[in-house]
């Protein structure tokens, strides 16, 4: 399609889909879902953006599975140029299949068949009515929790790929293994936001017309700047050529504008690299560790939390110790016999895989907020009295039994499946490799990471050291064992270790 073409409002649909209200305690409501709807609904029908016709832009608020099938496949039978589906609410991971699914107001993450299934409305956007040929361009949006997802990144042998569609762009919120953003308070979803803030606005010195890669450009670097959670996108047949908006801010109609702020273009052609590259030229499942992310200072000393929240028995580190954390502990002149190369050679308490990659007290560039790993239980032990000493109350490692209530959450059955659905746990089926604490939401006792991105060094009923919780690295259908070091001055690369308090 050339670059200067405007899809033909005329021959083309939009179904804009969201949820911002949910019955079930464990998915949060998204007021801001609501008002994305209302605002891109808008732009859509604005004739100096697109151009819609009211009833060719369907808007649906807390749809029902039905409804939400009929009415994009009503509207991809009819268009004829292009179909646009854009949904924004909670996404949800199959904890077997990997497949993301689009969530309803009724929806329970402990059971993905209350949710949709992104590949039932791939299908239909990729044959609508019994085989009949489809719109010949079409656009998909997604704003949601792992909506990267939908680009086949993960589990790509497994799951057609969005390129599948013919003629299709695709464009997430996220990587296949990052959280959407919606800040409290704020009006649009973070990435929503930034997409009406384009459109809305146009970009200075751009061109006429917004080709889709052009407002993924723009949106990307928008969010670079603000540190918050990049988008994909992916494409076939030139998709990224297709143009849906006029440029406000456009060479072509800046000059006699009546004014209004108008952003500075990013790119002067399209196709410029963006700020991140897409997931396509990245291995599945794979994100670079050095991708901007918000900044937060997190306590210098480990935060304990009350387990169980109620009547509590232990209190439990909040999140896996971290490089930084551990690094001050190093840095405290009465603590140099844990220094790597002077516990290495001692040879006593730690063997040669102690804090591999750290040089004296400094860690490896970008990873203050990774959990340590690489340690020991008895360093572990010294850490959790160094820290308990500063803190003013006795700390310890966690026992087992105490990791175990805490992981559980006061879930019966099988609750480890309901952690992978709610996307919390990073595991080889997931991100695969370290990320900093607080990347993977917590669980329901607000504790983070008892399930995948590090081992947890925890003691048994006889005192040894004992692994939970499986690492960034294990399977699946590993997670729930307990391992067992070869001896007490074993350091694994996986694995880190969470300090715990008496009451």
């Amino acid at each position: 399609m050339p670059e200067s073409q405007l899809s033909d409002p005329s021959r083309s649909r939009a179904v804009l889909i969201g949820t911002d209200r949910y019955t079930h305690p464990l998915l949060d409501d998204l007021p801001a879902v609501r008002n994305n709807l209302e605002r891109l609904g808008e732009l859509l029908r604005d004739t100096e953006a697109w151009g819609l016709a009211p009833e060719r832009c369907e808007v649906l608020a807390r749809p029902s599975r039905q409804q939400m099938l009929n009415t994009l496949y009503d509207a991809a039978a009819e268009a004829t140029d292009t179909v646009l589906l854009y949904y924004a609410g909670h996404g949800l991971v199959h904890p077997r299949s990997g497949e993301l699914h689009l969530t309803l107001p009724g929806s329970d993450p402990d059971r993905p068949h209350t949710a949709v299934r992104y590949e039932e409305l791939r299908s239909i956007l990729l044959s609508p009515a019994g085989g009949r040929p489809s719109a010949r361009r079409k656009v998909v949006v997604l704003d949601c929790c792992w909506s990267g997802l939908a680009l086949g990144g993960m589990n790509a042998g497994d799951l057609a790929p969005a390129t599948a569609v013919h003629g299709a762009y695709v464009l997430t919120a996220t990587a296949a293994t990052r959280q959407a953003l919606a800040v409290p308070g704020e009006t649009y979803t973070a990435f929503t936001g930034e997409l009406i803030d384009v459109i809305g606005a146009g970009v200075a010195n751009g061109p006429a017309l917004l080709s889709m890669t052009a407002l993924y450009e723009e949106v990307a670097q928008a969010l670079t700047a603000k540190g918050r959670p990049l988008p994909r996108q992916t494409h076939s047949d030139h998709a990224g050529r297709i143009c849906l908006f006029r440029n406000r801010g456009g060479r072509e109609r800046r000059e006699g504008s009546a004014g209004g702020a108008v952003r500075t273009a990013v790119a002067d052609r399209p196709g410029r690299i963006a700020a991140a590259p897409p997931a396509s030229e990245r291995p599945p499942g794979k994100q670079p560790l050095d991708e901007p992310r918000p900044v937060e200072r997190r306590p210098s000393l480990p935060e304990l939390v009350p387990v169980p929240p109620d009547a509590p028995v232990v209190r439990l580190g909040r999140y896996p110790v971290t490089h930084a954390q551990f690094r001050e502990f190093l840095c405290d002149p009465a603590n140099a016999c844990w220094l790597p190369e002077e516990a290495r050679a001692a040879g006593r308490y730690v063997d040669d895989g102690y804090l591999r990659g750290w040089h004296g007290p400094e860690f490896p560039v970008g990873r203050g907020g990774h959990p340590v790993v690489g340690v020991s239980a008895d360093a572990a032990r010294a850490y959790a009295d160094w820290a308990g000493r500063r803190l003013g109350t006795a700390l310890r490692l966690p026992t087992a039994r105490e990791w175990e209530r805490a992981a559980r959450a006061g879930r019966d059955g099988e609750w480890w499946h309901q952690e992978i659905a709610a996307g919390r746990v990073n595991f080889r089926g997931s991100l695969g490799e370290l990320a900093p604490v607080g990347e993977f939401p917590p669980n329901p006792y607000a504790i983070g990471d008892l399930l995948g991105n590090v081992w947890d060094i925890c003691l048994d009923d006889a005192g040894s050291p004992v692994l939970r919780g499986g690492a960034y690295d294990t399977p699946v259908t590993r997670l729930r064992e307990r391992l067992s070091p070869r001896s007490p001055a074993e350091c694994r690369g996986n694995a880190g270790f969470r300090c715990a308090g008496e009451v």
